[in-house]
């Protein structure tokens, strides 16, 4: 017997010697004392445990009778199965409805689409290319169950102009049983309260704020007047007092960070927190922004995942709005705290949708399957105009994206990191591979350390 490889062992009491173990494959999460993590340390030689204990650990997976090789290769294996369970099979869609938009974010990774030198033109998508989606849909959705839902993307979605195919996009999707969830930055979304009333069931929005504001209009200008922080809160407003479902995305990075607190006294006066259907989160900013005042020079680092996490753990925030203002941290609290009480977890085999089923059409005939790199025709899946064709070479690279081919396989966090985001791998390597796993490890740690602090740690000193 020896130790498998693919334990997360985690330090989580210095004062009684206490250790956070799991094993990412058969889920088992115990804690343990120096005594077992010793003889786990030792290969399950020279250690002063009980046989009981012995056997718990075989039988929860911690001690393998397989050599490193063969469990690896038993990894790979779970990998490749749970990746074909769902590769190609539970389709996500979503419509562009133009490359174009109103606002001029300093860290739109779709810039260059926009606005820069790739730019494309503003055409808006076609009822005849959204009729052919939508029989695209019909077909590859036939077996799917459960709430049914297309996201409205962009440019930005929610443009005045584009009303008219707004409304024709919304009333086929609501005749064929849709609803509609929405990425928009919200500054054209008084045109449309009234047409967002009359279909309240079918809409939940996602909308940027990105600080209090003076620095949400610094970082997302107007392409007229620089401001749209006032336009905005007040169409949020608006959605979350007519029951909407609104997220908050708060792009942030050290200086933002600096005056969230400020941003949360500002929805706690708007009294946005005694809606149920108000969620803000932070998300991490990966692009580094030039500070005003500052010239060219970026004066604050950037977070790592993990020290972003920290960073708004220790503000309380979370605490102080009632669980309600959260922070992203890719499910980690949600897997944990899930296999705290011994309930399933889902293994990853990959990041996300993009590498499964994501069919993202555009207003060129184009297909993608991942936000990051819509518009930039390299990156396509393939095409719907005039016939749905996945591209064999193309599609591949992300509806073939296997992490059992890569450095992944031998991680023991594979099951719960599936592998890091593909288009951040490519803007950090200029390959698109998995491997990339945006500090998950430290992340992973600190949330068990918090969550022992918070939810284990008391009960086992009542015990003793």
């Amino acid at each position: 017997m020896r130790t498998s490889s693919y334990n997360i062992i985690v330090k989580v009491d210095n004062e009684a010697g206490r250790y956070a173990l799991l094993n990412s494959y058969t889920h088992a999460f115990d804690i343990v004392n120096q005594n077992v993590y010793q003889y786990l340390k030792n290969q399950g030689e020279n250690g002063s445990v009980s046989g009981e204990t012995k056997e718990k650990l075989v039988k929860r997976g911690y001690m393998t009778s397989l050599s490193k090789e063969d469990e690896g290769e038993l990894v790979k294996r779970l990998l490749n199965d749970i990746y074909d369970e769902v590769r190609l099979k539970n389709f996500g869609f979503h419509f562009i409805i133009s490359y174009d938009c109103n606002l001029r974010c300093v860290y739109c990774y779709e810039d260059p689409i926009l606005n820069g030198c790739a730019c494309l033109p503003k055409n808006r998508i076609t009822k005849e290319q959204v009729d052919k989606a939508y029989e695209i849909i019909i077909e590859k959705d036939k077996n799917k169950t459960g709430r049914k839902t297309i996201h409205l993307y962009g440019g930005e979605p929610f443009l005045a102009e584009n009303y008219e195919m707004l409304e024709y996009i919304v009333q086929k999707g609501k005749d064929l049983g849709y609803g509609f969830s929405v990425t928009s930055n919200g500054y054209d979304l008084d045109k449309y309260l009234y047409f967002i009333e009359q279909n309240r069931t079918l809409f939940s929005f996602q909308i940027t704020i990105d600080g209090v504001e003076d620095i949400h209009n610094e970082r997302k200008p107007h392409f007229k007047n620089q401001d749209s922080f006032s336009k905005i809160t007040s169409n949020v407003d608006s959605l979350v007092k007519m029951g909407i479902s609104v997220s908050i995305r708060i792009n942030t990075d050290p200086y933002t960070m600096e005056r969230v607190d400020e941003l949360f006294m500002y929805f706690k006066e708007k009294g946005w927190f005694q809606y149920k259907n108000f969620k803000p989160y932070c998300a991490l900013l990966r692009k580094e922004v030039p500070i005003k005042g500052e010239g060219e020079d970026f004066s604050k680092k950037m977070f790592a995942q993990s020290e972003f996490f920290r960073t708004f753990s220790e503000k309380g925030l979370k605490e102080e709005s009632g669980g309600v203002f959260m922070c992203q941290d890719f499910d980690v609290q949600s897997i944990l705290n899930r296999l705290l009480l011994g309930k399933a977890v889902r293994y990853k085999s990959c990041f996300c949708g993009a590498q499964t089923g994501s069919l993202i059409f555009d207003p060129f005939g184009d297909i993608y399957s991942c936000w990051d790199v819509v518009g930039q025709r390299e990156q396509r899946v393939g095409y719907y105009i005039p016939n749905f064709t996945l591209e064999k070479e193309l599609a591949d690279k992300w509806f073939n994206s296997r992490i059992s081919e890569h450095k992944c396989a031998n991680c023991k966090y594979v099951f719960f990191c599936g592998g890091g985001c593909l288009a951040n791998a490519m803007r950090l390597t200029g390959k698109l591979q998995s491997g990339k796993c945006n500090d998950f490890p430290r992340l992973f740690k600190y949330v068990i350390q918090q969550l022992y602090n918070e939810k284990i740690k008391r009960g086992i000193d009542d015990e003793d």
